[in-house]
C-alpha cells in the first residue's frame, strides 16, 4: 500500500472541511481524502517532516547562537578554555542560563507558529500544516505545549546535564533514542501520527502528493 495515501484510523476522526470564512476552523484547504485526489491533502510523511524540522532547528539555532554571544559578552558564556591549554572550563551558571533561554526560544517558536500560523516556517516551506486530529481546527495552547514538551524535553535535559560524566552521557543516548522512537512511531502510523501527535491529538498534513 502506498504510505502517502491515508487509510483512515478508527481512533481518529477524518478532518472535515473548514466553516466558510472561519480563519481558525478546520483545515485551510480540502481535508485528506480517503482516495488520492489532485486537490486533496495527504498525511505528511517522515522525509517531509524531517526536512521541515531541520529547517526549523537551523532557525532556532541561529537565534540561540546570537543570544549566546550576547550572554558571553556579559560573562555568562557556557565556558572558556584555560589559558595556554586545551582544557575547557565549564561555567555552570552560564550553561544553565543558556539552556533555559534556548529552551524558551524553542518553545516560543514552535508553540507560536503551531497556534498562530498552523505550522512552522519549515512546515510552510514544504506545504504542510498542523491541526487538531479530529476536525483540523487550529491547535490550542495546551495541545501545542504538550506536543513541544514531548518532542523537546529529553534533549533539553541532556543539554543541561551533559557536564555530569555518567548521567550526561546516559541522558544524551536516551534523548537520541527518544527522537528515533518518535520517528518510528510516525513512520509506522497509517495516519503518520507519532507518539507526540497522538499524545497531543494533533495531525500534520501536506497539500498534494507527499514524498516517499
Amino acid at each position: 500500500m502506498d504510505q502517502s495515501e491515508p487509510t483512515g484510523d478508527p481512533g481518529m476522526g477524518t478532518p472535515t472541511p473548514p466553516p466558510s470564512q472561519a480563519p481558525a476552523g478546520g483545515w485551510a484547504a480540502p481535508p485528506p481524502p480517503v482516495q488520492a485526489g489532485p486537490a486533496g491533502f495527504y498525511y505528511a510523511d517522515v522525509p517531509n517532516r524531517a526536512i521541515a524540522y531541520i529547517i526549523d532547528a537551523i532557525l532556532v539555532g541561529i537565534v540561540s547562537a546570537i543570544v549566546g554571544g550576547i550572554l558571553g559578552g556579559i560573562g555568562l558564556s557556557t565556558g572558556t578554555f584555560a589559558p595556554g591549554t586545551l582544557n575547557f572550563e565549564v561555567n555552570y551558571v552560564g550553561l544553565l542560563v543558556s539552556a533555559v533561554i534556548g529552551a524558551a526560544i524553542s518553545a516560543a517558536y514552535f508553540i507560536y507558529t503551531w497556534t498562530s500560523m498552523r505550522g512552522t516556517l519549515g512546515m510552510k516551506a514544504l506545504g504542510m500544516q498542523i491541526g487538531n486530529a479530529g476536525d483540523g481546527k487550529t491547535l490550542t495552547m495546551d495541545q501545542a505545549t504538550r506536543r513541544w514538551l514531548v518532542i523537546a524535553l529529553p534533549g533539553i535535559l541532556a543539554q543541561v546535564l551533559f557536564v555530569l560524566p555518567a548521567l550526561g552521557a546516559l541522558l544524551g543516548l536516551l534523548a537520541l533514542g527518544w527522537f528515533i522512537y518518535l520517528l518510528w512511531t510516525t513512520y509506522s502510523s497509517p495516519t503518520k501520527q507519532g507518539f507526540h501527535d497522538k499524545y497531543a491529538n494533533t495531525m500534520v498534513v501536506k497539500a498534494g502528493r507527499s514524498a516517499g
